[in-house]
């Protein structure tokens, strides 16, 4: 935990995190930044080798929500003013379908998926950040426990992606190819991570693909106007850097634990300020 996030803490701590709530959020939204859901947690892994929530986790995280949100559809958050939360998911695991995707929808939550194609087109190929968790933790990719690989680290098959985007609970939106820090990448790296994983993701699902999300909250003006260039209709990012794009700037609020006392601190509207207004113009749905 950062120190912002240790601050709010302990504000919350004292109480004052959920009267605060009640007068900064009202009428307000967040967009929430999750990533992989394992089935259970692993005794014998260290904790920084496996997701952030487990499947039990994850239900108490939409349990709070539930209690005090509104649920946002991808179209409500965009187009609309209605407060609550939408719940957004990067990279594109496996685990967002097996065990995401059941949880969505004992809650009636539908969630954004930003997907990164190079683990679809091959679960196994693992993007660049989980090799290095893999080799931290067990010192070569194929030394990770079969079913830990399976639960926690691989990417979204064809078949589970296009399940996925066929499901009420479920939308697609792209995360690059290889999940690269955008602002390093040449002008033609650029628009191949942009361009084509949007189209395998659109010629596989047959839906289009309008949401984008940056791979490490990593991006700039060029980055931003090249995301627009290739036809999203919007863009989420972590920590806006405001380059005078909102709509290709999303800012979003990073869960990383399921206690009452951290998601009420976190969601305070201290951490990060409440979205009003629509996001995108009803005439670009």
């Amino acid at each position: 935990m950062n120190a912002r996030d240790l601050a709010v803490w302990l504000f919350a701590r004292v109480g004052m995190a959920a009267f605060l709530r009640k007068i900064l959020v009202r009428d307000g939204r967040f967009a929430l930044n999750l990533h992989g859901v394992s089935s259970r947690r692993y005794k014998t892994v260290p904790q920084n080798l496996q997701p952030h929530h487990s499947v039990g986790e994850f239900r108490q995280v939409l349990t709070w929500l539930s209690a005090r949100y509104n649920f946002l559809s991808v179209d409500d958050f965009l187009f609309t003013d209605f407060p609550g939360v939408l719940l957004t998911f990067d990279d594109g695991h496996a685990n967002n379908f097996t065990n995401v995707l059941p949880v969505l929808a004992e809650f009636g939550a539908q969630g954004l998926f930003f997907v990164s194609t190079q683990h679809v087109r091959s679960p196994r190929n693992w993007l660049t950040f989980v090799c290095e968790q893999a080799r931290l933790g067990w010192e070569s990719e194929m030394a990770v426990p079969e079913d830990f690989a399976r639960d926690c680290y691989d990417g979204l098959s064809d078949e589970q992606l296009v399940e996925l985007a066929g499901s009420p609970y479920g939308v697609i939106g792209s995360h690059t190819v290889h999940h690269p820090s955008l602002s390093g990448c040449s002008d033609i790296e650029l628009q191949a991570e942009l361009i084509e994983s949007r189209h395998y993701l659109q010629q596989l699902t047959g839906q289009d693909v309008n949401c984008f999300a940056y791979p490490y909250g990593d991006y700039n003006l060029d980055v931003a106007r090249s995301v627009k260039h290739a036809g999203y209709k919007a863009a989420f990012a972590v920590d806006p850097v405001l380059v005078g794009m909102p709509a290709f700037e999303i800012p979003r609020v990073d869960l990383y634990y399921a206690s009452p006392d951290y998601l009420s601190a976190k969601l305070s509207g201290l951490h990060r300020g409440a979205i009003r207004g629509a996001i995108v113009d009803r005439g670009e749905r």
